[in-house]
């Protein structure tokens, strides 16, 4: 195993010592702890395969909580996805991402809200969350994920839950959360009944480059013809 920074050191020290963990909590200690972006030199994965849509390496996995740093090259994003048990965590920036939050009620997919997080901030996340994050700059930039739980003592990302518009189809998976995800990954798969036609919009023109790098022809006619002609598709 990669050597593991010592400011993340004495985070996980501090996680440990706690018997009760909460997004505020895990915030003002990630905040505290000045992590940097060539900490974590080691854990980098921009090499990626190009049909992983982002790098993904684990640091540490004691069962209470994973710490994972992600790698994005310009067009890598995650599908729309949550975390599956996951009670407490936080993601930290160390370059300009593309952030989505989606809302999912009466099985309507519904695009929330959209930001651009920079180098130094943090944002809370847990299992109920469903958002999606990547790259829609020119550079190449990390973050590091803590994802934790107070009651499960292993596989905290389980039963993620990831949603495929191009496919209509929600996936449940382990915690990965991969666009065009190879079926190694998937455990089962549903039906997504309704999407916004806005939210749609809105997710086809960041996934485009993805799919255009990869070469799928049949992803890239639905993009297409949507973005172009939506009344041929409808919800």
């Amino acid at each position: 195993m990669e050597h593991i920074p010592n400011n993340l050191m004495k985070l996980t020290k501090e996680l440990d010592s706690l018997k009760h963990i909460d997004n505020q909590l895990v915030s003002d200690i990630v905040s505290g702890s000045r992590l940097e972006a060539n900490d974590f030199a080691s854990y980098l994965n921009f090499e990626h395969p190009s049909t992983d849509s982002y790098g993904r390496k684990l640091i540490l996995d004691n069962g209470k909580y994973k710490i994972l740093l992600m790698s994005w090259r310009p067009g890598d994003f995650t599908a729309i996805h949550n975390h599956g048990y996951t009670e407490w965590g936080c993601v930290v920036f160390f370059g300009e991402a593309t952030h989505r939050l989606y809302s999912v009620d009466d099985g309507e997919l519904k695009l929330q809200q959209s930001d651009v997080f920079g180098p130094g901030q943090n944002a809370s996340v847990c299992g109920d969350l469903t958002h999606m994050m990547g790259n829609a700059g020119k550079e190449n930039f990390t973050t590091l994920h803590i994802y934790g739980s107070n009651s499960k003592t292993e596989n905290i990302s389980a039963d993620a839950k990831v949603y495929a518009p191009e496919y209509r189809k929600i996936f449940t998976t382990m915690g990965t959360a991969f666009l065009n995800m190879s079926q190694d990954f998937i455990l089962s798969e549903n039906p997504i009944h309704q999407i916004e036609e806005e939210t749609l919009v809105d997710y086809f023109r960041l996934i485009m480059p993805f799919y255009q790098r990869n070469k799928v022809p049949a992803v890239l006619n639905i993009i297409n013809n949507y973005l172009h002609f939506p009344a041929l598709i409808k919800n």
